[in-house]
């Protein structure tokens, strides 16, 4: 469920860009259990937080393979994880600039904050779970 063709193409191309680092690395079935994991935990949190069913999209999961990748990769670095520059500074920022509610007002929508906020802790929770296990099994 997504609310408009941009939302649509902008989830679906961080999730492939984000996703296909993840899945290379992991495998298939890593990926997926992350992506319901984390779908899970961000719609829970944006339920919870605004009392409604009414948000959809993909971006609570996109913010959580974002803090995976990036807490794993400072832990356990890897060329397949290596983020081009900017991007996690990028994405903080626009989360932030989202919590501020200007785009709610200057786009006419909603933004579903607790999803992304939710994602990012759950997603950066699990990189460093993971990336903790990485270092362990490296010995």
């Amino acid at each position: 469920l997504h609310f408009g063709l941009v939302h649509l193409v902008f989830n679906s191309l961080w999730l492939s860009m984000l996703g296909s680092r993840i899945e290379h690395l992991n495998g298939s079935s890593h990926f997926i259990l992350l992506v319901l994991v984390t779908g899970a935990v961000s719609n829970m949190a944006q339920y919870l937080w605004s009392g409604s069913i009414y948000f959809g999209g993909m971006s609570g999961v996109v913010y959580a393979l974002l803090g995976y990748i990036w807490i794993k990769h400072k832990l356990v670095p890897n060329p397949v994880l290596q983020l081009p520059p900017g991007i996690v500074g990028f994405m903080l920022g626009w989360l932030a600039v989202c919590m501020t509610g200007i785009v709610d007002v200057v786009l006419g929508v909603g933004v579903a904050n607790a999803a992304h906020l939710g994602g990012l802790v759950i997603g950066m929770l699990l990189g460093l779970i993971f990336g903790v296990l990485g270092k362990l099994l490296k010995r």
